[in-house]
């Protein structure tokens, strides 16, 4: 696999044809691969999906493109804004009876005892 380290889209005006080159690089040497392409749109999904990726290389072997993303895991984000949004509630909850213990030693200071 070579990595992919930039794409060009060329519109070729005597031939009328779409093509896509690949700038590629490998043991500090850079190559370059053409390839034609249907149309306008198929050159537009190949370089967003380059765009998109967060890691792309070509296979020589086989020919294939190959574009990787970094994703997600939604579940465990929601664990994390869980537990910030449990943390937040305690320390709320921590203030709070502090509040409350502040004010109760200053009602009983206001009282002075009448005898």
């Amino acid at each position: 696999m070579l990595a992919i380290q930039g794409l060009k889209c060329i519109y070729d005006t005597t031939g009328k044809g779409w093509s896509i080159e690949l700038v590629l690089r490998a043991d500090g040497e850079e190559a370059v691969r053409r390839f034609d392409v249907d149309g306008a749109e198929d050159a537009e999904l190949l370089i967003e999906a380059f765009g998109d990726s967060s890691a792309s290389a070509f296979d020589p072997e086989t020919g294939e493109i190959v574009f990787g993303y970094e994703y997600l895991d939604l579940d465990e984000e929601g664990e994390e804004e869980d537990e910030d949004e449990d943390e937040g509630e305690e320390e709320e909850e921590a203030d709070e009876s502090e509040e409350d213990d502040e004010d109760s030693d200053e009602t009983g200071k206001d009282d002075k005892p009448k005898g």
